[in-house]
C-alpha cells in the first residue's frame, strides 16, 4: 500500500455535505464493501475495502477513525477476456452447434447469446485485476485526500462516494484553494494574478 511506502501522489477533494455520523459512515463503508465477481459478464467492481489488505471487507472499524481523519480504500477489480481469443472459442462452438444440429446458417440473435455464454464461462476463468486506491477523510477540514489519479479511478470514487454518504466531491483545484486560504480576497482579484514563474535560470 502506498500510505506504508513512503512516496505519493495525492489528489484533493472538497467534500460538500453535512460529516456523518461515525455510525452512519462506517454504515456507508459496510454496505458498499467490494464483493467478488460472481457469474455473468461484469468486468468491472468497485467497493471500499480496508487500505491496509485488499483482501479485508469491509474496513476493519478501529482502523478507519484515525482521530480526525477516516481512513480507508477504494477497490477496482477488472476482469477481460482477450477479443482473440473469445473469438476463436465462438468460432468453435458454432462450427460444433452446426454440426449437431446440421444447420447451414445460425442467426443473428442465437449468436449473441451463444458469444454472450461463451464470455461468461471464460470470465470465470479470468483472475481479476485489482488496484486500491487509498482515502483519508478530514472529517473536520472538510477535505478528503485519495491516490486515486486517473479520472476512472476519480470517477469511480465520486459516484460511491455519493452512494454510500450522500456526499459530493469537488476535486480541489488551485483558484478554489486559494479561495478557501484567502476568504477575504475577491474572487476577481485571484483571477487577475499570474502564474509564478519558478523557472531557474542558469548563470
Amino acid at each position: 500500500m502506498s500510505l506504508l511506502q513512503g512516496t505519493l501522489s495525492l489528489r484533493r477533494f472538497l467534500v460538500l455535505g453535512p460529516v456523518p455520523s461515525e455510525d452512519n459512515l462506517l454504515e456507508g463503508l459496510e454496505q458498499d464493501a467490494f464483493r467478488p465477481f460472481e457469474d455473468g459478464l461484469e468486468e468491472e467492481r468497485v467497493g471500499w475495502c480496508d487500505w491496509r489488505n485488499l483482501l479485508m471487507t469491509p474496513p476493519e472499524r478501529t482502523w478507519v477513525m484515525q482521530e480526525r481523519f477516516a481512513v480507508f480504500g477504494l477497490r477496482m477489480d477488472v476482469r477481460r477476456v482477450p477479443p482473440v481469443l473469445l473469438k476463436a472459442q465462438v468460432d468453435m462452438r458454432l462450427q460444433s452447434l452446426m454440426k449437431e444440429k446440421d444447420l447451414a446458417f445460425v442467426g443473428k440473435e442465437a449468436r449473441i447469446s451463444l458469444q454472450d455464454e461463451v464470455k461468461a464461462d471464460l470470465l470465470q476463468k479470468v483472475l481479476p485485476v485489482p488496484k486500491v486506491f487509498e482515502v483519508a477523510w478530514d472529517l473536520k477540514g472538510g477535505m478528503l485526500w485519495t491516490t486515486a489519479a486517473s479520472s476512472k479511478a476519480q470517477s469511480a470514487l465520486v459516484g460511491l462516494f455519493i452512494k454510500s454518504f450522500g456526499l459530493e466531491l469537488q476535486p480541489l483545484a488551485p483558484l478554489l484553494l486559494a479561495g478557501r486560504m484567502l476568504p477575504h480576497v475577491p474572487v476577481e482579484s485571484l483571477m487577475a494574478l499570474d502564474p509564478l514563474d519558478l523557472t531557474l535560470e542558469h548563470a
